[in-house]
């Protein structure tokens, strides 16, 4: 699902990061994708996504 309509970044885009690369912010997000940079509208969104999958990630190490 599309999470930054304006650049056309997705959610699995974001759950990539976050396990590649170890993101935990819209600040270390910004700096691999241009979400957030026009409208702004997604960056809740991608938070939740950010946030989610670190939980997720947490969860499978603790197994």
């Amino acid at each position: 699902m599309l999470v930054c309509i304006c650049h056309s970044v997705s959610d699995k885009t974001i759950k990539h990061w976050v396990r590649q690369q170890g993101v935990t912010s819209i600040r270390e997000l910004r700096q691999l994708t241009p979400l957030g940079s026009q409208c702004g509208k997604c960056v809740r969104h991608a938070k939740e996504v950010i946030y989610n999958e670190s939980q997720l990630i947490t969860l499978q190490k603790a197994s």
